[in-house]
């Protein structure tokens, strides 16, 4: 079966058991902090990867890194995809759950990457155009990428805005390419 398909059914689950017990922003709180713990622990991830190391004693580490910190159905969330040998789709699950908590409030996640940090009224005003043209909320990540020369690059979804300088300068270098001069003429 499809990693993609198990993590959205796990996920679902989770977010509809925190809707149900009312517990959905602090479910969503742990969720986040376990994606964290994977994402900057390269050991605690191996960990979840490996098939050399059982069940039992993963659910044993998992237990003493989050038994005290996450609430109890997480952490019985987190013991059932350990029980069920899912351990190892444990960021997919999560981020699957971050989606589908964006998707039930209406947020929507936008980068916005420059070559230089835009100042804050540019920024609420970049807001206020994208709240007003989706009609959600808006979650903006900002970036900075000294190779853009000016310009931005707004990235939302499936889709791309390129309005840097390098990327007008890459699409006049191809037109040069062509040589529309034909000798003899």
């Amino acid at each position: 079966m499809d990693i993609t398909i198990i993590s959205k059914r796990y996920a679902k689950a989770l977010f509809d058991l925190a809707i149900e017990m009312k517990k959905l922003e602090h479910i969503k709180d742990d969720v986040m902090l376990i994606q964290q713990v994977i994402r900057e622990n390269p050991e605690f991830s191996r960990l979840l990867r490996s098939p050399i190391i059982p069940a039992g004693k993963k659910n044993k580490i998992i237990a003493a890194i989050f038994k005290d910190k996450l609430d109890v159905l997480t952490f019985k969330f987190l013991q059932l995809v350990t029980r069920k040998e899912r351990e190892l789709l444990l960021d997919a699950i999560s981020s699957s759950f971050v989606n589908l908590y964006k998707d039930y409030h209406n947020i929507i996640t936008i980068k916005l990457t420059s070559a230089s940090k835009i100042d804050e009224q540019s920024k609420k005003d970049l807001i206020k155009l994208l709240t007003d043209d989706t009609k959600k909320t808006i979650e903006l990540i900002e970036e900075t990428d000294k190779n853009l020369l000016g310009g931005f690059v707004l990235t939302m979804d499936d889709k791309k805005f390129d309005a840097s300088i390098r990327h007008q300068l890459d699409r006049l270098k191809k037109s040069f390419d062509k040589n529309l001069y034909i000798k003899g003429f």
